[in-house]
């Protein structure tokens, strides 16, 4: 026991078994003190650990915002995940935001360059005039309605097919200050159109194109583009106006095989235009104005489309000759108040678009036998005219710490006023014989 003091071991006094030699007992208890020292030693470097964490934790939560900013970007806001601006990185979707600057850094001169650099979005296209196909989740059909295009926040969905028209033929991006895109099923707040994802093209305003831009830009294929863009006061209005106009031939991709080659085979016909060039050339127009003043807005805008191609054929089947013409027209008056009562935010739209296509086909070629021939083609021509009234009213409640709240209510009025089609064939057991 006194050798036990001496080694400071008086509390381990019991460890000495009965007919075992006091030694022994030093022994054992020595190790068990080293073992001790070690536990210690291990415990208090875990303790500092958790303090490291803590600390760096709380450094972490301090300069969270700047991280942030960082990571993406001060102008990096995102609306259309919840109907409200808010920071992309808190937004409760998978979204991404292209600014008027990251499109200027690459390069891109259509709408679908830009998007076919957002992660997860694919950019394909349908034989019918090569119109975009925006493939997310891998879900896509060829009239693909399973994506919304919004531009300024209003729809631009076709009644016809549910998709942004037939006679889409592109989309310049001189006037776009930044793309919005959920990559993800928005139909909570847009409905069912929006099942696979959200496509939202927000245009300049006056603080964004200060002054007049003029510009021109040529390319192959017999591609050439000019713009102007100005924004400034007008009237006691801020104002902001652009117009570009683009035409080309677009590129002359070779087709060995269309439909009508197996058609050839079989009724021993030679009348498919294969090996030959698609047919991609378009004119187009984009005219833009916004008008604001005080809590008003006015957004007014032309989409003229005119000798659009038909790709590789409307049947798949080569079409030189065919063409589509276009106009959207669409308007928005906007009443947006911040401060509309204690902790209010207020939101009307009106929305105004008026939409038509009509077409040229050669469906397929002077010569095509089923069982009769066609000495000039099957040929159709149809026509789509349709309008769409919007009506819309929101407040958001900003009273609470942590949450926000949306009252909405909206009226849709679509209206496919007028179909026309006029055709040298009618369809027996799905073979065209002519009428």
């Amino acid at each position: 026991m006194d050798i036990m003091k001496e080694a400071g071991m008086a509390s381990y006094q019991y460890d000495r078994l009965p007919d075992h030699p006091a030694n022994e007992v030093i022994e054992y208890s020595t190790n068990r003190c080293e073992v001790i020292a070690k536990m210690n030693t291990a415990l208090r470097f875990l303790f500092a650990i958790w303090l490291t964490v803590i600390a760096c934790s709380a450094l972490a939560q301090g300069q969270d915002e700047d991280d942030l900013s960082l990571v993406y970007g001060d102008e990096d806001f995102v609306s259309i995940a919840t109907g409200v601006r808010q920071p992309l990185s808190r937004a409760p979707a998978i979204a991404s935001v292209i600014t008027a600057e990251d499109i200027k850094a690459m390069g891109a001169t259509d709408l679908d360059q830009v998007l076919e650099t957002v992660p997860g979005l694919h950019v394909s296209v349908s034989a019918t005039a090569y119109n975009p196909i925006y493939v997310i989740r891998g879900i896509y059909s060829e009239y693909n309605p399973q994506v919304l295009m919004l531009i300024n926040g209003a729809p631009i969905t076709s009644s016809f097919q549910g998709d942004r028209g037939n006679i889409w033929g592109g989309m310049p991006i001189n006037d776009i200050a930044r793309i919005e895109v959920i990559r993800g099923p928005g139909s909570a707040i847009y409905g069912a159109d929006a099942f696979a994802g959200v496509i939202n093209i927000v245009t300049k305003k006056k603080e964004d194109k200060e002054g007049t831009e003029i510009g021109v830009r040529a390319g192959t294929f017999d591609t050439q583009d000019a713009w102007i863009l100005h924004g400034g006061r007008w009237g006691g209005f801020d104002a902001a106006f652009s117009l570009e106009v683009h035409t080309t031939d677009g590129h002359s991709e070779i087709i060995a095989q269309d439909a009508q080659t197996l058609f050839d085979t079989g009724s021993g016909t030679t009348a498919s235009l294969a090996p030959g060039p698609v047919n991609l050339q378009r004119d187009t127009v984009d005219a833009r104005l916004d008008l604001s003043r005080q809590r008003w807005r006015l957004r007014l805008s032309y989409q003229g489309r005119n000798n659009v191609g038909t790709g590789a054929g409307v049947a798949q089947a080569l079409d030189p000759a065919g063409e589509g013409q276009s106009e959207r027209i669409l308007a928005d008056l906007i009443y947006h108040n911040p401060n509309l009562g204690q902790d209010w935010d207020f939101t009307t739209t009106l929305s105004y678009m008026n939409y038509n296509q009509q077409t040229e086909l050669v469906l397929f070629p002077p010569g095509a036998n089923f069982g009769t021939e066609f000495p000039d083609g099957v040929i159709g021509n149809p026509g789509v005219y349709e309008r769409h009234y919007r009506f819309a009213i929101s407040a958001f409640n900003t009273g609470f710490d942590k949450h926000r709240i949306r009252l909405g209510t909206g009226i849709n009025y679509d209206d496919l006023y007028k179909v026309e089609e006029n055709r040298n064939f009618t369809l027996t057991t799905g073979v065209p014989q002519p009428i």
